[in-house]
């Protein structure tokens, strides 16, 4: 039996090739932003539509032996639409994208807020997590209130962490390759 780092070290050039690519498409976001969003929008849309079709498809067929086909066949639907909406209305996904992640970050914002103040009795420098707190408020608020603006950040943000993950990945997987040529 192979121990973890024997196969970590041994497939080295995946990670590898996992890193170029995460670098890839940070940069491709940085100087493309919105070739980028069309295409992560167009595979949502298939992802959408393939799994609408997918999920019809097993509702009908189990509809003999199966009570809650119907509920499968609404799942369906509602991702078929959720598919044709992305594809025909991008601009409407992208928004609704944005507004998710946009109430997600006031809401763990406010969470924090409360957790700080909470802990204050117990705790010194809690104003570092209400400052965290603070920051996703204020970030949530951005982007609901400069939706296009938001739109370009969120991009700027995920190309920027692609190229990081992407530039500890590479570093990782030659430190991997290092190991199996001593091996």
């Amino acid at each position: 039996m192979m121990d973890l780092t024997t196969t970590l070290s041994k497939n080295w050039s995946v990670l590898f090739v996992r890193g170029l690519i995460a670098i890839i498409f940070g940069v491709i976001t940085w100087f493309a932003p919105e070739t980028s969003l069309n295409i992560l929008l167009l595979f949502f849309a298939g992802y959408f539509l393939f799994d609408g079709i997918l999920r019809t498809w097993v509702a009908w067929n189990s509809k003999q032996h199966n009570p809650y086909w119907r509920w499968l066949l609404a799942g369906g639907v509602l991702s078929i639409i959720a598919g044709l909406v992305t594809l025909f209305a991008p601009n409407v996904t992208a928004i609704l994208l944005l507004y998710y992640v946009a109430a997600w970050a006031i809401a763990i914002g406010a969470v924090e807020i409360l957790i700080a103040l909470k802990l204050r009795a117990e705790i010194s420098n809690e104003w570092i997590l209400i400052i965290t707190g603070a920051i996703s408020v204020l970030f949530g608020l951005y982007l609901i209130f400069n939706p296009s603006a938001g739109i370009h950040t969120l991009l700027w943000l995920v190309a920027t962490y692609a190229v990081l993950f992407g530039a500890l990945i590479v570093l990782f997987s030659l430190k991997l390759k290092k190991m199996a040529q001593q091996q």
